[in-house]
């Protein structure tokens, strides 16, 4: 098997490792939120248990392969450790265990009772709701209809944010609990509707087919979904863990609580979105992400086990644990945060270029939609929307957003004026030295499908083949296959018509990494190794 996998590879083996557990030989036989957090009956009524195999899923948000393991190795995850067995026992665990010969990843990825792949890899982005939709469904953001935290959908006017970057407003967050916004949008089917067992999901976005949804209070999601948007202070020196441990662990805790009035389930996914939230504002990220995992995300590990325990199912239940992306560090100051709206950020090249850009707002007064172009934030990416002009040039005219931009009229123009301002200045002074890589492509109808993104060099688009056969980029993992998935298939014209590529990656000094968001101590969303990395982990 490849050390590393592309696409949608890592994403799609879990979503089939998930399922596949329930349809292996040897086990054939086998909406309204309260407000005060508890559970949601997604069906009614709920499926009957099938007992044994059953699957128990710890979703960890922002959680890279080496955070993971290095917790693992050092002992400072014992309940994750008991599940694997110690490292130290391999040899007496028995012959097999010991990984291929020669493969030098075997002494850190094979367990007495479990195995980590190696080199696992994020869809692009990777970053968090585009990635867990490909774990949920096994495809990548072409196929899924959620290429990112927040998109724009060109037929309906529609921008979608229930990950808010760029945006104002936690209104679709919510809705993703309230009203399944993700599942309303979500293509492919789910695991849940896959595997058609008694699934219950804590705290996951992503519930479509699953019997039960546990969730903390409403008010501490709007809360923490709030802040996140907002980002930090440049003198917020120091973050208390308390509030993100409270959303992991209470939302275990009502886990529990479900499990002792129904029973446990066949299929249970636990996601943790504390850990993501908490990397990303904390200072020393990579250090207090270890810390966390050992502090909250191991006793919530272990309060399930304890569970699954008691009721008597543990003896024939599998653990997966996995993850959707890593985390960069970055400088927590504005010239390196790339966000929206003011003079020395990216919208201002747009407007420079000649086009209305769509406020950073969720809703929008009816004065307020002739827009011509649109941003989307994703990190270490930003997706640029583009109107053909000609249907809306005067002031107030609201542009058919149903036509592709035109590539001389429309494209190249924003194109040309990003070069410019992140080769000299030009316009934006700012922005000098802030972009890795500008993408653009043909414009075509969004009923049939979308071209893949082409590179600009300079002077012109060319093939992204070529040019990486000209410039090589091996800090950019499998670049050209996983922007395929994003870009291509039926929902790959949500990724946008240009698309900017900030500086990132573990691999520059951090001084040169910028990122698409307001001011934050880490970011992800790259096609760099420490974004990329996943957990992907099998006990």
């Amino acid at each position: 098997m490849s050390r590393r996998w592309w696409v949608a590879g890592a994403a799609a083996a879990a979503a089939l490792i998930i399922v596949g557990l329930f349809m292996r030989p040897r086990v054939a036989e086998l909406l309204g939120l309260v407000a005060s957090g508890g559970e949601l009956q997604l069906r009614d009524p709920i499926r009957p248990p099938r007992g044994g195999p059953r699957v128990l899923v710890f979703a960890l948000d922002g959680v890279g392969e080496d955070e993971l393991l290095s917790s693992i190795e050092a002992g400072r995850s014992p309940a994750i450790r008991a599940l694997l067995g110690a490292p130290d026992d391999r040899a007496a665990a028995g012959p097999g265990v010991a990984g291929p010969a020669g493969d030098p990843a075997a002494t850190r990825h094979v367990f007495p009772r479990g195995y980590a792949v190696p080199g696992a890899l994020s869809i692009l982005p990777s970053t968090t709701l585009a990635a867990w939709s490909a774990v949920f469904t096994g495809h990548p953001a072409g196929m899924t209809g959620v290429p990112g935290n927040e998109w724009f959908v060109r037929d309906a006017m529609r921008l979608y944010a229930p990950a808010p970057v760029s945006v104002e407003g936690t209104a679709d967050a919510l809705a993703s609990y309230t009203d399944d916004l993700l599942g309303s949008v979500l293509v492919p089917r789910t695991v849940y509707e896959l595997a058609d067992v008694r699934s219950y999901v804590s705290l996951s976005q992503f519930h479509r087919g699953a019997d039960l949804l546990v969730v903390p209070a409403a008010d501490a999601l709007d809360d923490l979904v709030g802040a996140v948007a907002r980002g930090i202070t440049e003198d917020d020196e120091s973050v208390p863990q308390e509030a993100y441990r409270e959303l992991d662990l209470t939302a275990v805790d009502n886990l529990v609580e479900a499990m002792g009035d129904h029973g446990p389930a066949d299929l249970q996914v636990v996601y943790l979105p504390g850990i993501d939230l908490y990397t990303h504002i904390s200072a020393d990220p990579i250090d207090t992400q270890r810390a966390y995992i050992a502090a909250v995300v191991d006793s919530a590990v272990s309060r399930v086990i304890e569970a699954y325990r008691n009721a008597g199912a543990m003896d024939d239940t599998f653990v997966l644990f996995v993850s959707d992306h890593g985390h960069t560090p970055v400088l927590a100051d504005d010239p390196h945060a790339l966000g929206v709206g003011e003079q020395d950020e990216p919208t201002a090249v747009l407007e420079q270029a000649g086009f209305r850009v769509r406020a950073p707002e969720l809703e929008l007064d009816e004065d307020e939609r002739n827009y011509q172009a649109v941003v989307a934030y994703q990190g270490a990416f930003a997706y640029v929307y583009l109107a053909d002009r000609s249907t809306c040039s005067a002031e107030d005219d609201v542009c058919d957003w149903n036509r592709p931009p035109r590539l001389a009229e429309d494209v190249l123009p924003v194109v040309s004026a990003f070069d410019a301002a992140n080769r000299t200045g030009a316009g934006v002074p700012a922005l000098q030295g802030s972009l890795d890589l500008i993408l653009a492509r043909d414009g075509r109808s969004t009923g049939g499908g979308a071209a893949p993104f082409r590179v600009w060099n300079g002077e012109g688009l060319v093939d992204m083949s070529a040019w990486l056969a000209a410039n090589p980029r091996p800090d950019l993992l499998d670049f050209e296959r996983r922007m395929s998935a994003l870009a291509t298939g039926p929902h790959g014209d949500r990724a946008g018509d240009v698309l900017l590529i900030a500086k990132s990656g573990a691999e520059r000094p951090i001084e040169e990494r910028f990122y698409f968001s307001s001011v934050y101590r880490s970011w992800h969303g790259s096609a760099t190794e420490q974004d990329s990395r996943i957990s992907l982990l099998l006990a």
